[in-house]
């Protein structure tokens, strides 16, 4: 999925790894994040594959960056890979989902304190996505404005985000409420 990630920003235009990794925090990360060390693996890999070549760094840049442009291939390969649906449901794979199911053995304040937590996680995450929108966007990322043609897709994501965390607060809420009734 990173390739298809890093296709898509590069075909916005030409970055460096950092802009890639930058754009993926203030965008992506929060439904596909991955670290630096995997985004310059998979660059290198793209460029061996010949979707992205890359300028060498500029003696004068003292940061030493190299700047990837996205190729013919590399375009076709992102549009391929956007024509074809998505035919499967995705597994989830949930930690505290993992950790809720085995909890019988544990001691039932020890839960309730890790679900609290998790709540309060949750809803500064909540409390994130619902301050986040176009303006925020805008001032962040370093696109042109004809990028924003991607803005109610990009918003449809943030819509999910927000859903998502408002499903798991009432969930958690739940669940805190059902052991803290068991006395």
């Amino acid at each position: 999925m990173l390739t298809h990630i890093l296709l898509g920003f590069l075909s916005y235009g030409p970055k460096t790894g950092y802009e890639l990794k930058s754009l993926m925090d203030h965008s992506t990360q929060h439904f596909w994040h991955a670290q630096h060390s995997q985004i310059y693996t998979t660059l290198h890999r793209l460029r061996e594959q010949g979707f992205v070549w890359s300028e060498e760094p500029d003696a004068a840049d003292p940061l030493n960056r190299r700047i990837y442009h996205l190729t013919d291939a590399g375009r076709d390969e992102f549009h391929r890979w956007l024509a074809q649906p998505q035919t499967n449901l995705e597994p989830i794979k949930h930690e505290l989902l993992v950790r809720v199911f085995f909890s019988g053995a544990r001691d039932r304040d020890e839960v309730l304190d890790e679900l609290r937590l998790q709540r309060r996680l949750h809803q500064q995450q909540f409390d994130y996505y619902q301050n986040q929108g176009p303006e925020m966007w805008r001032e962040k990322l370093p696109f042109s404005s004809e990028i924003f043609k991607e803005l109610p897709f990009w918003l449809s994501t943030l819509e999910f985000g927000v859903a998502y965390e408002a499903m798991t607060l009432a969930w958690l809420d739940r669940q805190i409420a059902r052991l803290e009734a068991q006395t």
